[in-house]
């Protein structure tokens, strides 16, 4: 990926960068048994205290051995892709990962992880802005509008 820096991540003193496309979905059903979009579940345990929207969240990755596990499985098959990506050496393994996590970063590293394939999973267009059909002004004036300091 040459003019482009990957996402990191430090673990056991080692900048690990992070690469996320079609191919490490693979590797997400064969090793963790699931889909990139059922990763909240199986990985992370995103729940909500309530039915409230703005309620509390609590992730079972931290309370879950099994999807502790599997977070360790996520983070060498992003880390070895972005190595891979970097002409470096993926040479990550889960016990490798898991040992070198430090507990108190648990969070830091699902964070990173959900930006990794948020961003991943982002719709790219191919057609030039100018290719887009018409504009609808008055909708466009609206939204200007509408945009904080207009």
């Amino acid at each position: 990926m040459e003019g482009s820096k990957l996402p990191t991540i430090k673990i056991g003193g080692r900048e690990i960068p992070l690469y996320y496309s079609s191919y490490e979905m693979i590797a997400f059903q064969e090793d963790i048994g699931c889909t990139a979009f059922q990763l909240n579940d199986v990985v992370f345990g995103i729940k909500r205290d309530d039915e409230d929207e703005d309620g509390p969240v609590r992730f079972g990755v931290i309370t879950d051995t099994d999807k502790l596990k599997k977070l360790g499985t996520l983070i060498r098959i992003l880390g070895n892709a972005g190595l891979e990506q970097e002409g470096k050496d993926p040479d990550l393994t889960d016990k490798w990962v898991l040992r070198n996590i430090k507990p108190g970063m648990i969070m830091v590293y699902v964070i990173a992880l959900v930006a990794v394939i948020t961003e991943g999973n982002k719709i790219e267009s191919t057609t030039p802005d100018e290719e887009k059909g018409p504009v609808d002004e008055g909708l466009e004036e609206q939204n200007a509008k509408k945009q904080p300091g207009n």
